[in-house]
């Protein structure tokens, strides 16, 4: 019991963190979002230490409750690359078992850089990814701000290379040693259908993670240094950049009429 309330607890106050947060930035739609979470992780907590359920029939603290930033973070961090936001709606689906709004991550961006500038610093932003040369940021395509500039930099190769290390890093993490809250079929869906994506994978044999994971590995072996030198060399040019533009991208000059 006493787990459980601790992780409850700590659940409350992280939310109550966020809310006071989107006060400061003036951001009603978040505040909205966060409200009723907080409300449902607090009668939990009531419920617990009224002993009215037991601890088994409880809400599992983070993982429906959690906001909609959080859930996204997650999935970058799975994917470990810039992505595109309707496939971090599908890897939540799978391997979180949440479904994210599509209202909810098209708002999320602009509620980063409001929070960026408004409220004490956080240890990761939802961030874009940005073109290279131009530092853009990638239309609908997000990024995690505690990752170097050059991953979160899209060189003319990056599309292909992003797309094989996320195949390979999710077909890692379906085969690891960390439970997730998604259903094993949504995960396996998931997978097969990114590796008809893997040119070198035979998807008339049986499809292992393993399998998946090797074949995009090696492909990405005769891809990767050029790749990487490109970002390298841009990323170093973006460096020049105020850390907003590094983070959030530099806004397109107006077309004239």
């Amino acid at each position: 019991m006493d787990e459980a309330l601790d992780a409850l607890e700590q659940r409350m106050g992280h939310l109550r963190r966020e809310m006071r947060e989107a006060v400061l930035a003036q951001n009603p739609t978040v505040f909205g979002e966060l409200r009723p979470q907080l409300q449902s992780v607090e009668k939990a907590w009531d419920t617990l230490v009224l002993g009215l359920q037991s601890v088994e029939a409880l809400p599992v603290p983070g993982r429906s409750v959690k906001a909609a930033r959080e859930q996204v973070l997650e999935a970058l961090a799975l994917t470990g690359v810039p992505t595109a936001q309707k496939t971090i709606k599908a890897v939540c689906e799978a391997f979180f078992g949440t479904a994210l709004e599509a209202s909810r991550l098209s708002s999320l961006r602009r509620d980063e850089v409001r929070s960026y500038h408004s409220s004490a610093p956080r240890s990761a932003y939802v961030c874009s990814a940005l073109t290279a040369s131009t530092f853009h940021a990638a239309r609908s395509v997000l990024a995690r701000s505690d990752w170097p500039l050059s991953q979160r930099i899209l060189a003319p190769s990056s599309q292909r290379v992003n797309f094989l290390t996320m195949a390979a890093n999710l077909a890692r993490a379906a085969d690891g040693p960390d439970r997730h809250a998604g259903s094993r079929p949504a995960i396996d869906s998931l997978l097969r259908h990114m590796a008809h994506g893997i040119a070198q994978l035979d998807t008339s044999k049986p499809l292992s993670p393993a399998r998946i994971a090797t074949a995009a590995e090696n492909e990405l072996e005769h891809l990767l240094v050029e790749d990487y030198a490109v970002r390298t060399a841009e990323a170093e040019a973006a460096s020049q950049l105020d850390h907003a533009h590094q983070l959030f991208g530099v806004a397109a000059a107006p077309q004239s009429r």
